[in-house]
C-alpha cells in the first residue's frame, strides 16, 4: 500500500501535489488548535459557566488588541506565500505547501477577531472552525484518493 501511494504521488502533477500539502497542513493544524482550545477550556475552573455567559453575553472587544495566533498565522502565510511566488516551480513549492497551508489555518482560525468579535472559540466562530475544517480534510481526502487511484494504475518497480 505505501508503494501504491508513494508512487501515485510521484505521478500526480505538482499543482496537485501542492493542494493536497495545503488541504492537508491546513485541516491538521484546524482540528490540532480547536482541539488544543477545547482541552485547555475545559480544564479551567467551571468550564460550562463560561461557556454560556460568553454565549449570552458576546462583549465587544476593549481597546487592547488580542493577537492569538492571528499575527503569527498571517506573518507565515504572507512570507511562504510570498517565497512560493519569487521561487520557480519545482519541488520547493511542494515543501512550502504544507507552512503555508498551515499559516492560512491559523489566520481564518482567528478570522472572528479580525471583523471584531470578541470571543471566536464559541458559537458560530467554533461552527465556522469546523466547517473549514472538514472542507479541507474533504479536498485532502480526494485528492489523496486521486494519488492512490494513479499509483494502482502504475507499474510496480521492484
Amino acid at each position: 500500500m505505501a508503494r501504491t501511494v508513494i508512487g501515485g504521488y510521484h505521478h500526480t502533477p505538482g499543482p496537485e501535489q501542492v493542494l493536497f500539502g495545503m488541504a492537508t497542513s491546513f485541516a491538521v493544524t484546524i482540528a490540532t488548535s480547536r482541539t488544543l482550545n477545547y482541552v485547555r477550556e475545559r480544564r479551567r475552573a467551571l468550564p460550562k459557566m463560561r461557556s454560556l455567559a460568553r454565549l449570552l453575553l458576546e462583549i465587544p472587544s476593549s481597546s487592547a488588541t488580542r493577537v492569538h495566533h492571528f499575527l503569527p498565522g498571517v506573518a507565515i502565510g504572507f512570507a511562504v506565500g510570498g517565497t512560493a511566488l519569487l521561487v520557480r516551480p519545482g519541488r520547493l513549492e511542494r515543501v512550502l505547501s504544507l507552512p503555508l497551508g498551515v499559516g492560512f489555518a491559523l489566520t481564518t482560525d482567528e478570522l472572528r477577531l479580525l471583523v471584531g468579535r470578541n470571543d471566536p472559540y464559541w458559537g458560530r466562530g467554533q461552527r465556522f472552525a469546523h466547517a473549514q475544517g472538514a472542507v479541507a480534510t474533504l479536498a485532502a481526502l480526494s485528492i489523496g484518493a486521486d494519488i492512490v487511484r494513479r499509483g494502482r494504475h502504475q507499474p510496480q518497480d521492484e
